[in-house]
Formats: C-alpha cells, sequence, structure tokens
C-alpha cells in the first residue's frame, strides 16, 4: 500500500509545484526564489498537500482490497472499510463462500477419488503381472504347440511344445517371419499337398476356428492343427493363433475305443446269428438223420436230404464268415479306399436281419445311380450298424419298420462356408417312440443313453459322429415322439470312381480240374483229426496222394527231412506246439518254396503272409472252412501247377493285390 501512495504522491507533487513555477514566469519574476527559503517552504506545502490528496484518495482502493481479502477469507469486514464499500458488495460474500465451499468439497472428491484410482491401478498392475505370470506359465507348460503371429505376419510369441514339434527353435528356422514358419511346419507332415491346402485357405480366412484332421508327420506321430483369428472389441483381426497337438497316444485310444464298441455291436449280432446257426444245425443234422434212415434203394431220396445238408452248412459257413469278416476287418490304422455303399449297406441289411425281431420290417431303398465314397468300410459299416440297433431298441412291440437308403445328394456343408457339393447321404429311418426334446442336444453326448442299466454304453452315436466327421461328413437326425426318428449321414461323394476293391471281378477262366492218377503228393497239417480226415478224403477221392502231419514241427519234419517229395500243402493257421504261421515262416526261411493252401475258420490278412514269405512265394490261396470238394480241388490244382521257387501267377482273392514280380531263389 506505501508503495503504491508513493506512485501517487509523487505525480500530484509534480502537477501541484510546476504549475506554481510557471505562473511565476508568465508574470515576469525570476525563478531563483524557488531556490531559496520560499521555493522549499513552498515545495513542502505541495508535497503535504499532496500527501493528503493521495491518502484520501487510496482509502476506497485500500478499502476494497482489504474488504476482498475479507471475503476470500470468509471472516468479517473491519467497521473502516465498510463505511468505503456499499452494502451490496457483502453479498458478493455468501456468494463466493459458496462456490469456495463446492470447490473445496470437488477438490476434497477429486483427491479421494485420485487415491482410490491409484490404489486400483496398483491393485491391477499388481493383478496384471500375477495374470501374466500365470499365462506364461500356462503357456510354456501347455502339453499343445502355440504359436501366435500378428497380422503383418510377425510372430509375436511361441512356446517350448512347438519348437519340440518343428525339431528346431523357432528363431533358428524362420526368426519372426511366420510365412517361413508355417512352410517349415508343412514340411513336418507326410501328407504336405494336404496340409499346404489347408494352411493357405486357414491363413487367408477371416472365419472362426477351423481344425484340419490328425495326420501323420515324418517321424510316424499323428498331429492335428487348429487355427483361429484373434480380434479386438470392435472385431478387427489382429493375429491369428497356430496349435499342433500330438495325438498319437488319443489315435490309439480312440481305436481302441471304437474297437470295444465294435465287440459291443457283435456281442448285440451274435445273439440273433447264433439262434440262425443253431437252425441251421437241426437241418444240417436232421437232413443227416434222415438220409441215414432212408432205405439203401432210394438214392434219390438220400442225394436229396444230402443236399439239403450240404446247403444248409454253405449258409453256416457265409453267416460265421460275415460275422469274422466284420471283426477282423478294420483293426488298427483307417484304411480309406473306394466303397461301394449300395454293396455295404447289402452287408449290413445280411448282418442285421439276423439281429431282430422277425416280426420287423426291415426295408432297404437304393436309387438308381452308384454310390462310392473314400472311406474305411469297417468304419461306415460300424456306422450303420449302430444307428440300426439304435433304431431296432426303439421300435414298438409290433408292427416296426426299420427302413435303410442310400442316395445321392447336393448339399451345403455346414461346417465349411462355400458352395454345395456332391454327397452321398445314408438313411436309417424307424417308427418307433422317438426322442423327446430334452434327449436331442444329448444324443452324441459320449456315454449318455436312455436305455436301461447294461442295455446300452453310450458310446455308439458318439463313436458314430466321430467317425463321419473324420471323413469329411457329418451326420443330422429328426424325431418326433411317438412317430419315430430318422437320421442322415453324408459323406462327400466319389463321382468317377476306379473300380472298387470290393468289386474286383472274378476269375472267369475254366475250373481247373484236379490231375488224375496217384502221382501228386498232398501234405494235410491240422491238429483236428476230424476236420484231417475229410480233407484227406476229399483229396484222395480226387486222385491225390495224402501224407498226414498233426501239428506244425511235425510237417517241418516231414518236408525237410527229403524222405517224401511233397508237391503241396494244405496248412491249418492255429495248432499246438508250431502255429500254422510259425510253420510258414520257417519253412520259407530255410528256403523251401514248396506251394502252399492255408486253410482256417478264421478270416486271414493275406498281407501279413507276404511278409511273412521274406522274399520267398506266398501262399497259392487262402481257403476259410468250412470248404467244399469243388473249392479244395480249385486250390490244390492251382497249388500243383505252381513250380516250386517260381511266383504265382494270379491274385490272391482275399488280398487283390499283385505278388512281388522276383522272389528270392528257393531251395526244392
Amino acid at each position: 500500500m506505501n508503495s503504491l501512495r508513493l506512485r501517487i504522491l509523487f505525480p500530484l507533487w509534480l502537477f501541484g509545484f510546476l504549475p506554481a513555477m510557471g505562473a511565476t514566469r508568465m508574470m515576469g519574476h525570476s525563478l531563483d526564489w524557488f531556490f531559496g527559503i520560499t521555493g522549499v517552504l513552498l515545495g513542502g506545502g505541495v508535497f503535504l498537500a499532496s500527501y493528503l490528496i493521495s491518502g484520501w484518495l487510496l482509502k476506497p482502493t485500500s478499502a476494497v482490497m482489504k474488504g476482498t481479502s475479507a471475503v476470500l477469507r470468509g471472516v468479517p469486514p473491519d467497521a473502516q472499510s465498510a463505511e468505503w464499500l456499499p452494502s451490496d458488495f457483502w453479498k458478493l460474500r455468501c456468494d463466493i463462500n459458496m462456490i469456495f465451499a463446492k470447490q473445496r468439497q470437488a477438490l476434497n472428491a477429486a483427491e479421494q477419488h485420485a487415491c482410490q484410482t491409484a490404489q486400483r491401478l496398483l491393485n491391477a498392475e499388481r493383478l496384471l503381472r500375477e495374470a501374466f505370470t500365470a499365462l506364461q506359465g500356462l503357456f510354456s507348460a501347455s502339453d499343445e504347440g502355440v504359436l501366435v503371429a500378428d497380422a503383418q505376419g510377425a510372430i509375436i510369441a511361441s512356446n517350448a511344445k512347438f519348437d519340440d514339434f518343428l525339431g528346431k527353435p523357432v528363431e533358428e528356422l524362420a526368426g519372426r517371419d511366420a510365412a517361413r514358419l508355417l512352410n517349415a511346419l508343412v514340411e513336418r507332415f507326410q501328407e504336405k499337398d494336404a496340409v499346404t491346402v489347408w494352411v493357405e485357405k486357414t491363413a487367408s480366412s477371416l472365419e472362426g476356428q477351423d481344425e484340419m484332421p490328425p495326420l501323420a508327420t515324418q517321424d510316424g506321430r499323428v498331429f492335428s492343427l487348429r487355427s483361429s483369428p484373434m480380434r479386438t472389441d470392435a472385431g478387427e483381426v489382429v493375429g491369428r493363433i497356430w496349435i499342433v497337438k500330438d495325438r498319437s497316444e488319443m489315435r490309439v485310444l480312440e481305436t481302441r475305443l471304437r474297437e470295444s464298441q465294435k465287440m459291443g455291436t457283435i456281442g448285440q449280432l451274435a445273439g440273433g446269428i447264433a439262434h440262425d446257426f443253431n437252425n441251421l444245425l437241426t437241418a444240417i443234422r436232421g437232413n443227416l438223420t434222415l438220409a441215414e434212415l432212408t432205405p439203401a434203394s432210394n438214392q434219390a431220396g438220400v442225394r436229396d436230404k444230402l443236399q439239403s445238408a450240404s446247403h444248409a452248412t454253405t449258409r453256416a459257413a457265409e453267416l460265421v464268415k460275415s460275422l469274422l469278416g466284420y471283426s477282423r476287418r478294420g483293426a488298427g490304422v483307417s484304411v480309406r479306399k473306394t466303397t461301394n455303399l449300395k454293396r455295404l449297406l447289402a452287408d449290413v441289411q445280411s448282418l442285421l436281419k439276423h439281429s431282430v425281431d422277425p416280426r420287423v420290417t426291415i426295408q432297404m431303398r437304393g436309387g438308381m445311380d452308384a454310390s462310392y465314397v473314400n472311406a474305411d468300410a469297417t468304419q461306415v459299416e460300424q456306422v450303420m450298424l449302430n444307428l440300426c440297433l439304435n433304431a431296432r431298441d426303439a421300435l414298438p412291440a409290433d408292427k416296426g419298420v426299420i427302413e435303410i437308403a442310400v442316395e445321392n445328394v447336393t448339399h451345403r456343408n455346414p461346417a465349411k462356408a462355400g458352395d454345395t457339393s456332391d454327397f452321398v447321404m445314408l438313411v436309417v429311418r424307424d417308427n418307433g417312440h422317438g426322442i423327446s426334446e430334452e434327449h436331442r442336444l444329448r444324443v452324441f453326448e459320449p456315454f449318455f443313453t436312455t436305455k436301461p442299466e447294461g442295455k446300452g454304453t453310450g458310446l455308439g452315436l458318439s463313436t458314430a459322429q466321430d467317425i463321419i466327421r473324420e471323413h469329411g461328413g457329418w451326420i443330422e437326425f429328426d424325431s418326433e415322439i411317438g412317430r419315430g426318428s430318422e437320421f442322415r449321414v453324408f459323406l462327400p461323394r466319389v463321382l468317377s470312381p476306379e473300380l472298387a476293391d470290393d468289386e474286383v471281378p472274378a476269375d472267369s477262366g475254366p475250373a481247373i480240374t484236379a490231375p488224375a492218377g496217384g502221382q501228386t503228393t498232398v501234405l494235410v497239417v491240422d491238429d483236428e483229426a476230424p476236420v484231417r480226415a475229410i480233407a484227406t478224403n476229399m483229396l484222395g477221392f480226387l486222385g491225390y496222394r495224402v501224407i498226414e502231419a498233426g501239428d506244425g514241427q511235425q510237417a517241418l519234419d516231414i518236408l525237410l527231412q527229403g524222405n517224401e517229395k511233397i508237391d503241396a500243402v494244405l496248412l491249418d493257421i492255429y495248432m499246438p506246439k508250431l502255429s500254422g504261421r510259425d510253420t510258414f515262416k520257417e519253412l520259407r526261411a530255410v528256403g523251401n518254396c514248396v506251394p502252399v493252401v492255408v486253410c482256417s475258420g478264421f478270416v486271414i490278412d493275406p498281407d501279413e503272409f507276404m511278409i511273412l514269405s521274406q522274399g520267398h512265394p506266398p501262399p497259392v490261396d487262402i481257403m476259410l472252412k468250412p470248404y467244399s470238394l469243388d473249392g479244395l480241388s480249385k486250390a490244390l490244382a492251382k497249388a500243383v501247377q505252381t513250380p516250386q521257387g517260381h511266383e504265382p501267377t494270379f491274385d490272391l482273392t482275399t488280398s487283390r493285390s499283385r505278388m512281388p514280380q522276383q522272389q528270392a531263389m528257393c531251395v526244392s
């Protein structure tokens, strides 16, 4: 305040002193008196007047400043300041105090919010650090190989399992280039073309998760591939995740589970087949008894009864063969080939008719066009049998109907976006009790079943769905309570199939007859004396000289001692001491290439004997018991006409594969 007063005092003093000097000058007087006593007195008077005037002028200003300070501090003004200020000025005090109170309240709230925000940020940072540590641990400890790439194709992260799959660290193989790394990934698989197509299609897709079926790698293991895009909250794709999973152990477990489920299906079929088999045995035994009781003079009657027994024997053999064939086929790795689904459904119908009540009507319907797919026939047969047996269990007590149909359709695959494709649709329809609304979403769930305990495992439909998905198809169904269900299986159709394996034309050449005379010697090896006697009698009737052996070791002694010249061997498989397989293997191992005809009551895999041959000629033929005289005649005629040490010049009917063009030299 004093400095302000001085700033006002000096101008006032000048304005009071200078006019006096100007007036003196205008009156013609000298200005020397200003520098004397008179001037000093005049200056002092002017200064005093200026001081008083400045003090008077500053009183309102001082009052305003003090009043403002009092208002801002929220204290009452003094009387001196109040007298110089208008009364309305003090109304501002309440308004300003209210504003300051709100500001203080807002400031306190802001400070509290800032403290809470800081605490939350600290908690969030701690949680983020813990989450990152946990995710990093999961990422590293995952049993799946994981690769994360951004939208520009740069690798963001990968784990140790991915390095293990590639055989080298990611940085060593491709640096940070995702495209190079995907090429290295493709090289790990045996079916490189299929994996390349899948990777290229998936990498360019913006859709959801896509999965490639398990495929074998170069080291024989089985891996599956999955990929899905990474999106922001706005839906923008910012990268892609690639996952590889070792499915080797899972594949073994799946195979065992399917075999177990297939054995369950066989168990359900066996009861009906056993019933029919007993009926056939009754027919055989009855006809043989009647033939014994028929007078010898009635040769025609005896012949008719023996022919009826022979016909029943043939039907029984076909029945057992179909069941054994289904139980043995498809063991191990899935083998896909061109398959005629109409022929497959005929086999299903043949197996099924022995396992349902005779009052149930089994209908089969098919179009005029051929229906071929690339599939494992046994697995598809297992799917259809599962569906048919489920339909059987849902049928009413009387007037039950199971309809099996095959049809070629054009349909859109619901699992993939794109144009429609050609499919073969297999249909199983029944007029049973149907599936309730609450159970429809669970019908394909593993171990879910509505059957009573002990009547079902709940694996039939689950296994069927897995099999069809692996074949690139799907299953859908419709059901209505009280009116039945319809299951539809879709499989990709083969439009231009080569000759299916099960349709190789039979040899149309003339029947081979046995040589006349007793110059040809056949060694019959079988541990069952009745079976050995039948074979001996049949071969004797055909004009062969027969030597018998009760087991494999005895047969090897006869063959390797060289005392007898053996032209052909009729070899059983399952024997004590030394089995037929081991006998054949040892025989070829020492260089003996005598023609062998294998016979067994079980279905035999010819490829197994190709391995046992060790480069020498495989068996000439494989026969299933019971065999007919005509079948035995043709098989032995082929054997004796095959020079020892040379390759057979025909195909094995069961394997349908040509023998090796060159064989090792054999010792006669």
